[in-house]
């Protein structure tokens, strides 16, 4: 085997580095402009908004290349200068939580939400976490016949007041006045609606479940079959659920599985409406999906498991009635959603 000259080596080492952080500084850029431009009008910008900010944590390498490798002054204070504007927007967004200060008269309510992931949580698992955390309501997505024959049944001493329509569910400590299941946009994934009786209050909850996204092959080119991302069937779900939000008199909480990240355009349309509860009291990054997912696919005959989620998409939202005392995510269940849950102060 013919050996490479060691400075060989470290000259493609240092050409390679320096193409990839002008790719990436690039990439960023362009990103960026389409965004401003287009937001999630285009899909591959809707994709990539989904792993927001883990695509902008290698800015924080773009300096140090800057500085021992590419030795350019101005991409060394460029880079610096976007390193100063990440942690700024980091912090303010994901590590600034303000909940709401508050007196002990005032009325609470804990909310617990999770999607159990079909078959994959058990009923045992399910009715620990409950215990656990004690909610007063909790919301279920991807509910099954056994969660309703047993776990639901062994909660009735303590949740009296419970729907269950596969896939989703309601169990309330609170008295419900009236439940309806609904199909957003006339699409066939279910969500329910339901009043409850709450602090001699009468509150609309929602128990939500989104469609979710999913690459297809592109059909337009005959040559080459591209991989599409494609979110056109939750972005009118997502429309339907604020329109009727608006119209709601009643103080109002919105908890599930939605199926998408706090970058796309569908989340700035319900923040519109809605406050969202980890955003204004939790803190960190809140990612819940996708716990424990095999990676077979990269792979195969594999054991790994994506045990750390990348997205946040399950989340607790409520009306200007409520304000946000804590939020945060729980450990895992055998679902690949982590569950989530939230602590609400009725204000008025």
């Amino acid at each position: 085997m013919k050996h490479i000259p060691k400075d060989i080596i470290q000259k493609g080492l240092k050409q390679a580095a320096i193409f990839l952080a002008y790719s990436y500084s690039a990439f960023i850029i362009g990103y960026f402009l389409l965004k401003l431009i287009f937001w999630d009008r285009l899909s591959i910008i809707a994709l990539i908004s989904t792993f927001i900010p883990l695509i902008l944590f290698p800015t924080f390498l773009l300096p140090i290349i800057g500085l021992s490798i590419i030795k350019k002054r101005w991409f060394t204070i460029i880079s610096a200068i976007a390193c100063i504007f990440l942690i700024s927007w980091l912090h303010i967004k994901y590590f600034s939580p303000a909940p709401i200060n508050i007196s002990n008269s005032q009325p609470r309510i804990k909310i617990l939400s999770h999607n159990v992931g079909w078959y994959t949580t058990q009923s045992p698992t399910l009715v620990k976490l409950i215990h656990q955390q004690k909610p007063d309501i909790i919301f279920l997505q991807e509910i099954v016949k056994k969660h309703t024959e047993r776990a639901f049944t062994w909660l009735k001493a303590d949740y009296p007041y419970q729907i269950g329509t596969h896939p989703v569910g309601i169990l309330s400590k609170y008295p419900i006045v009236s439940s309806e299941i609904l199909h957003l946009a006339d699409h066939p994934e279910t969500q329910q609606r339901a009043i409850i009786k709450f602090n001699e209050q009468e509150v609309v909850i929602y128990n939500m479940q989104a469609t979710g996204p999913w690459l297809s092959k592109s059909k337009k080119l005959r040559l080459f079959k591209i991989p599409v991302y494609k979110y056109d069937k939750r972005s009118p779900e997502i429309q339907d659920l604020v329109e009727r939000v608006e119209r709601e008199t009643l103080p109002v909480i919105v908890a599930g599985d939605f199926n998408m990240t706090d970058e796309t355009q569908d989340y700035d349309r319900v923040q519109k409406v809605m406050q969202d509860s980890f955003r204004k009291s939790g803190f960190g990054l809140g990612f819940t999906w996708p716990h424990g997912w095999e990676l077979k696919f990269l792979v195969k005959r594999s054991n790994w498991r994506l045990n750390y989620p990348v997205c946040r998409i399950d989340y607790i939202w409520y009306s200007k009635h409520w304000g946000a005392k804590s939020s945060s995510v729980l450990e895992a269940t055998e679902s690949d959603h982590l569950p989530i849950a939230a602590e609400l102060i009725l204000l008025k």
